[in-house]
């Protein structure tokens, strides 16, 4: 029995010895490597709203330019998935390369340049992180992909009256791709790209496909 207690308090003895060594490492180690817990996220997008305002360029066609401004508002289901709709007006005006073709007596009677665009669509962030700037600022960013349909309002020419530019109503889908900074709890920051696609009025038919990039910032409530 005797034995028996004797092995007993060799063991405790042993372990509480190990124990008291693992724990000076931890101390030392952590000081060396200064490890630092990052905090959970302090706020959530679940059942709120987000308003932005929005502008950019439509770059990618060779006969007009175009400035979107508009707004979009989104609600969402959970911290992934939204629901939103959007709505621009776009300032629309030609290249350079159609005074050009004017001047050598090329008549353009396909292009259809925006005039406005609205989209219904669903946003899904797939990748979420932190960011830390300097020692005690930290912020929160997503990166979401967006599928949307929609209208596009269009003007173009009509060889029936020259004059006037005459108004199309088209049937419009997109995808995109976007990141979204929070400044703050409310305040955000995102830049998405666009590419969209619509059923051009005139009678040559065909898709029109305006890249739309811009810049925006967020409101959450």
């Amino acid at each position: 029995m005797k034995i028996f207690l004797t092995i007993i308090l060799i063991l405790m003895s042993s372990s509480l010895f190990s124990a008291s060594i693992d724990s000076e490492l931890d101390k030392y180690w952590g000081e060396k490597r200064k490890i630092k817990i990052i905090q959970k996220k302090e706020f959530t997008k679940t059942g709120k709203f987000e308003v932005s305002l929005y502008s950019g360029v439509i770059p990618n066609d060779a006969f007009y330019n175009a400035i979107p401004v508009g707004l979009k508002m989104d609600y969402y289901f959970n911290e992934f998935l939204s629901i939103n709709l959007l709505a621009s007006y776009d300032i629309s005006y030609d290249a350079s390369s159609v005074s050009t073709l004017e001047e050598l007596g090329v008549i353009l009677n396909v292009v259809e340049k925006p005039n406005w665009h609205a989209m219904l669509g669903v946003d899904y962030s797939f990748l979420y992180g932190k960011a830390a700037f300097g020692k005690n600022t930290l912020s929160y960013f997503d990166m979401y992909g967006s599928l949307m349909l929609g209208m596009y309002g269009t003007k173009y020419f009509d060889k029936d009256n020259p004059t006037e530019d005459k108004m199309g109503f088209n049937f419009a889908w997109g995808l995109g791709l976007g990141i979204r900074l929070y400044l703050t709890k409310n305040i955000s920051f995102r830049l998405e790209g666009r590419q969209e696609f619509f059923l051009r009025s005139s009678e040559q038919g065909g898709i029109q496909k305006p890249l739309e990039l811009v810049a925006g910032v967020g409101i959450l409530f």
